[in-house]
């Protein structure tokens, strides 16, 4: 057996974040009357639509240390606001963003196949995490998930001080493990972080793309379901 070490991704690899994120989103969205809190009144499907490109570039720059994740949690959603034309909008993105991370990591779901392809492998390879968010809100989504139990390490860009795709959190995860690169792969969606991440350190990686995002990057594997992977390991 060549691997003995599986390192995840946590967001929308295993914690369906596309999903737990939309509920919290919506959830909010009624509960604020963000409907008719502007200066025209907006739908479920346009305040998502508006949203999600705004979310992306936050996060991008926050790959790139260009903010901080407190700029991250309340900019993006006064971003919004504004661009919705829904008054005081920099008082209400604290509030909002206050009760979104409040119950986003609540949310249960996991992306298909997830526990049946963990503890398919738990009893088999030791199993690391390596996420780039938040180590407050990952521990709230990993426990509500019920996946405390399959993980040796779980590695958070705050405690490391460096973000995927830099090395140096690869680094920190795989002597935390006490894993060698040799015997040691990378499965995660985010060919920016994970699998460019990987690359740097010459360590094996799987690209999971579900959504089957057209790309030009050169991966190792490529899989649109977690279930494809019960038959590589």
């Amino acid at each position: 057996m060549k691997y003995k070490h599986i390192f995840f991704d946590l967001d929308d690899t295993l914690w369906d974040f596309a999903r737990n994120s939309q509920e919290a989103l919506l959830e909010l969205f009624e509960s604020y009357e963000l409907a008719t809190a502007g200066e025209q009144s907006i739908d479920q499907e346009a305040f998502l639509g508006a949203y999600y490109p705004i979310n992306q570039e936050m996060w991008k720059q926050y790959r790139e240390d260009t903010i901080d994740h407190q700029t991250l949690r309340t900019t993006r959603f006064e971003i919004l606001f504004n661009q919705l034309a829904i008054p005081e909008a920099r008082d209400l993105a604290k509030k909002f963003s206050k009760d979104y991370l409040g119950i986003a990591p609540t949310k249960p779901h996991l992306c298909p196949f997830a526990k049946e392809l963990l503890d398919y492998l738990q009893d088999k390879y030791q199993l690391h995490i390596i996420t780039n968010g938040f180590p407050d809100i990952q521990s709230v989504k990993m426990s509500n998930a019920q996946l405390n139990g399959y993980f040796d390490v779980v590695v958070t860009s705050d405690s490391t001080g460096y973000k995927k795709p830099s090395p140096q959190i690869f680094e920190y995860a795989l002597n935390q493990a006490k894993a060698q690169v040799s015997e040691s792969i990378m499965i995660g969606d985010s060919l920016e972080a994970d699998i460019v991440g990987a690359q740097n350190l010459a360590l094996d990686h799987i690209f999971y793309n579900p959504t089957q995002k057209v790309h030009q990057k050169e991966v190792q594997k490529e899989v649109q379901s977690l279930q494809d992977l019960l038959n590589f390991f």
